[in-house]
């Protein structure tokens, strides 16, 4: 069994850490590794780092719309283009810092990443953010009043800066225990080799 931690980095608004998000668990628990799910603002990635999102650039858009019917497709995943590609997803992030690390964080990030990309409902919207937390078996209500408090605030501020100062430009992005980095929700067999190769000194 691996004793690594991989870090799981990812934006509401990233329909590919999306896609990551169903599909990390697996491999993680078949190496024994313990998955940290870990939002970050990736709007001020972007910012900070002067770059020009996908979604913004009128071709890579177009692609990117079909490029995610034909992965949802091929993995048999649940997805629904989005009537609104963004929305604000501050909220459903200080939600989900605050419930534990481990299956209830789990349920957390599915339940509201299922209200994004499976439902195409506006997740910055605090009674449907309400909604998928409750029906995630959690406490929608208390979550999200909880919001508001300055340590989660800050706590997803942190989550941010270090990812830049990781040098983090996209999501989803995986963080290895030894510091190893990687991007894209298609780097998922290279996450599944260096957690192996552990095992096989």
């Amino acid at each position: 069994m691996s004793n690594s931690t991989v870090r799981f980095l990812f934006d509401y608004n990233s329909p590919y850490s999306y896609l990551a998000s169903l599909q990390v668990e697996e491999v993680c628990q078949r190496h024994g590794a313990k998955l940290h799910w870990v939002p970050i603002v990736l709007g001020g990635i972007f910012k900070e780092d002067n770059t020009t999102p996908a979604h913004m650039i009128d071709k890579r858009r177009e692609y990117m719309l079909k490029d995610l019917e034909t992965l949802a497709e091929m993995y048999g995943l649940p997805y629904q283009a989005r009537s609104n590609f963004l929305f604000n997803p501050i909220l459903a992030m200080r939600t989900t810092l605050q419930v534990p690390q481990g299956e209830e964080r789990a349920r957390a990030v599915h339940g509201l990443y299922r209200g994004v990309f499976a439902e195409d409902l506006d997740m910055g919207d605090p009674e449907v953010v309400t909604r998928f937390l409750n029906e995630s078996g959690l406490d929608g209500p208390a979550l999200v009043e909880g919001s508001q408090q300055q340590w989660v605030k800050d706590e997803l501020k942190k989550n941010t800066d270090d990812a830049l100062a990781q040098g983090v430009f996209g999501a989803p992005t995986f963080i290895l225990s030894d510091g190893r980095m990687l991007w894209g929700h298609d780097r998922l067999k290279v996450l599944d080799y260096f957690l192996e190769k552990p095992k096989n000194g």
